[in-house]
């Protein structure tokens, strides 16, 4: 039999230890530094609420988070949000987002005028500022990883397509916002593939986009899932099933280093733990953030070791605030609103989940009914939220929504969660990195790697990956040994 071991057990990882479980290939051991599995998932209970700390949906574009959930037996708790449309913050108000949005780029710029979101001077500006431009090609997109290094940030592409103010006020709350950073320093390619292959050849962006999206009906045509009770049970769920299935987890284990060592049956990995304690193992998926994976890869590849560094991360602060109920005035149908970065404030975003999630909304809290809001903070190259306290970083917060949000109450109780490091960011030039370190790597057949540093944040795109990863670990380690 051989003998599997996975470094990380966040959502890729457990990916990875299952698919390698499921084949009966050998004996497979998860190793987290942490003392939890699950990484960004996390479901915690403030006071009777069950409250998601970190993402609290999934995109169901990649059905591998939904087909887990179904295997699993959580089938009969997937729900789409209930609130319908979101708003954004601009020009002195919070105003409702046009619906016909590609990751907010518009594809009518009629709506956009309406909503009041952008100048009726900067739709006039976007609806001329990519006249007489060359198509766009694959290569400045970044859809071609072999040639030289010619590709431009999706801001750069974008303004001189829509101009600044679109840019600014719509697609970077939304495109910039679900990657943690902002359109100006993130490839096209790799955080919105179909955008930028919808874009090649083309040189009107809106009319290029106008069929990727329709203004959809509610909630039916919600392309998000979450879970009632919270996601935190998807990644419990999953490590209940991995120990029934033999798969050994070590909680509090972090792993210190890794090499090869040739023996009389070949080539091995060994694993030092953090007090030095050895694992040998024939295959090895490394599912853990870029500093930590340059780290286990410095002996076994210097080269990889130092892609993986050059990949920058952002850091988020989630707070969750209890309300009474009424406190808030934005339209009940909202499930939140976005905040621009050319606003100025410390807040990103803002989500109602007691409003988004009817289960939620059906808890009580000490008796009476309450709203819960999620307040989003830190980005790339905004770090505010991380330098203050967690008093102070409260106290700001509702002074922005005062103003985004018309809040003038105080929380019943609140809880700050700080995500450091969490967002791997895609610059201009990551598909190719990933590329030139997927190839040095192909010479360490032994040795696979998963997760969001190499393209795809959220919930599908990482169990998608681990499992990938542990299915191209499979093909190159010979069955049997150990």
């Amino acid at each position: 039999m051989s003998s599997y071991a996975v470094i990380g057990g966040g959502v890729s990882g457990l990916a990875a230890a299952r698919t390698l479980a499921l084949s009966r290939a050998g004996d497979v051991t998860v190793f987290e530094a942490s003392g939890r599995f699950g990484g960004k998932v996390l479901t915690a209970a403030l006071d009777s609420l069950p409250i998601d700390l970190g993402p609290d949906q999934f995109l169901r574009r990649d059905p591998s988070a939904e087909q887990w959930c179904r295997d699993l037996g959580l089938g009969d708790f997937l729900v789409a949000p209930e609130a319908s449309t979101a708003g954004v913050f601009s020009h002195g108000r919070a105003r409702q987002l046009p619906r016909r949005l590609a990751l907010g780029i518009p594809t009518d710029l009629a709506e956009v005028a309406a909503s009041g979101i952008v100048s009726e001077e900067g739709c006039r500006l976007a609806g001329q500022a990519g006249l007489g431009l060359a198509p766009l090609t694959p290569a400045e997109l970044g859809l071609e990883t072999d040639g030289p290094a010619v590709e431009r940030s999706a801001g750069a592409i974008l303004r001189e397509r829509l101009g600044d103010e679109v840019v600014d006020r719509l697609v970077d709350p939304l495109l910039g916002g679900i990657n943690g950073g902002g359109v100006d320093s993130l490839s096209l390619a790799v955080a919105a593939p179909q955008i930028a292959r919808g874009l090649a050849g083309r040189r009107d962006v809106v009319e290029a986009l106008s069929g990727v999206v329709s203004p959809g009906d509610g909630p039916s045509a919600s392309p998000f899932f979450g879970l009632a009770g919270g996601l935190g049970q998807l990644t419990g769920s999953a490590v209940r099933e991995l120990s029934s299935a033999g798969v050994v987890l070590r909680a509090s284990a972090p792993v210190d280093s890794m090499d090869a060592v040739v023996g009389p049956s070949g080539s091995r990995i060994r694993l030092v733990l953090e007090r030095g304690e050895p694992f040998m193992a024939d295959g090895v998926v490394v599912a853990t953030p870029g500093p930590a994976t340059a780290a286990l890869l410095s002996r076994l590849s210097p080269e990889a070791a130092t892609l993986c560094r050059g990949v920058p991360y952002s850091s988020v602060v989630l707070t969750t605030l209890v309300l009474p109920p009424g406190a808030l005035d934005v339209p009940p149908s909202w499930s939140g609103v976005l905040v621009p970065r050319v606003e100025g404030f410390v807040t990103t975003a803002v989500s109602f989940l007691t409003r988004k999630w009817g289960w939620l909304s059906r808890h009580a809290f000490g008796g009476r009914p309450v709203d819960v809001l999620r307040v989003s903070a830190g980005r790339f190259s905004d770090d505010r939220a991380l330098q203050m306290a967690d008093g102070e970083l409260i106290d700001h917060l509702l002074s922005d929504l005062a103003t985004i949000v018309g809040l003038r109450t105080r929380p019943l109780t609140s809880h700050v969660q700080r995500w450091e490091g969490a967002f791997p960011q895609y610059l201009p030039g990551h598909a190719a990195r990933v590329a030139h370190l997927l190839a040095d790597l192909e010479g360490r057949p032994s040795v696979a790697l998963a997760g969001a540093l190499l393209g795809g944040i959220g919930v599908p795109a990482c169990i998608s990956s681990g499992a990938e990863a542990a299915r191209r670990l499979l093909e190159r380690v010979p069955s049997g040994r150990g």
